[in-house]
C-alpha cells in the first residue's frame, strides 16, 4: 500500500526504537532530579525537625514558641522555592523529550512526508474509480429508463392507436347496422 522498501523500514524500526530509548532515558533523568529534590527536601524538613527536638528539655516555652513561629513563617517561602524547583525539572525534562523527538522527526520526516501522500494519491484514484463506475452505472440507468420508457410509449400508442382503430370499426359497423335497419323503415314510410 505505501512505496516502502524493507531497508527503509529497518531503518525506521531502528530509529524509532534509537528514540524511545534516548526519550525513557530522558524520562528517567527527570524523576531521578525529582527523587533527589524530594529527598533533599525530607532531609532538609526532618534536621529542621530534629533541632527543636535536640534543645529538648533545656527549652523554654517561648523558645519553643519562638523556633515554631519561625518554621511557619518560612514554610510558605520554602514551598514556593520546592515548587518553583519542581516545575523548572519537569519543564527541563519536557523539553529534552520534546527536542528528541523532533529531532528524530526531521531526520526520518522526509521518508515519512510521502506516506500520507501517498495514502492520498491512492484514496483519490480509488475515489475517481469509485466515481467513474458510479456515473457508468447512472448513465447504463438512464439508458435503461429511457429504453424502457420508448417502449411503454410505443406500446401505449399502438394500444391506443388498436383501440382507436377497433372504435373506428366498431362504429362503422355500427352505422352499417343501423343503416339496414332503417332503410326497412325508410322503405316502408316512402309507400
Amino acid at each position: 500500500m505505501f512505496p516502502f522498501y524493507p531497508q527503509q523500514s529497518s531503518t525506521m524500526a531502528a530509529g524509532n526504537l534509537q528514540m524511545f530509548v534516548n526519550v525513557t532515558k530522558r524520562y528517567a533523568g527527570g524523576l531521578q532530579q525529582l527523587a533527589e529534590l524530594n529527598v533533599q527536601t525530607v532531609k532538609t524538613v526532618f534536621e529542621e525537625g530534629t533541632s527543636v527536638l535536640k534543645a529538648g528539655g533545656s527549652a523554654k516555652p517561648g523558645e519553643f514558641l519562638t523556633w515554631e513561629s519561625t518554621l511557619f513563617a518560612a514554610f510558605p517561602e520554602k514551598a514556593a522555592a520546592y515548587t518553583r524547583h519542581f516545575l523548572s525539572i519537569i519543564r527541563a525534562t519536557e523539553t529534552d523529550i520534546l527536542s528528541e523527538t523532533r529531532s528524530h522527526y526531521e531526520q526520518y520526516g522526509i521518508n515519512i512526508k510521502g506516506v500520507p501522500e501517498s495514502a492520498v494519491g491512492q484514496g483519490q484514484s480509488a475515489l475517481q474509480e469509485s466515481s467513474e463506475h458510479l456515473l457508468s452505472i447512472t448513465a447504463a440507468s438512464t439508458d435503461a429508463v429511457k429504453d424502457a420508457a420508448v417502449v411503454v410509449l410505443d406500446a401505449g400508442a399502438e394500444i391506443a392507436q388498436n383501440a382507436i382503430d377497433t372504435s373506428a370499426h366498431a362504429a362503422d359497423s355500427v352505422k352499417e347496422v343501423s343503416e339496414a335497419a332503417l332503410r326497412p323503415a325508410k322503405a316502408g314510410s316512402k309507400r
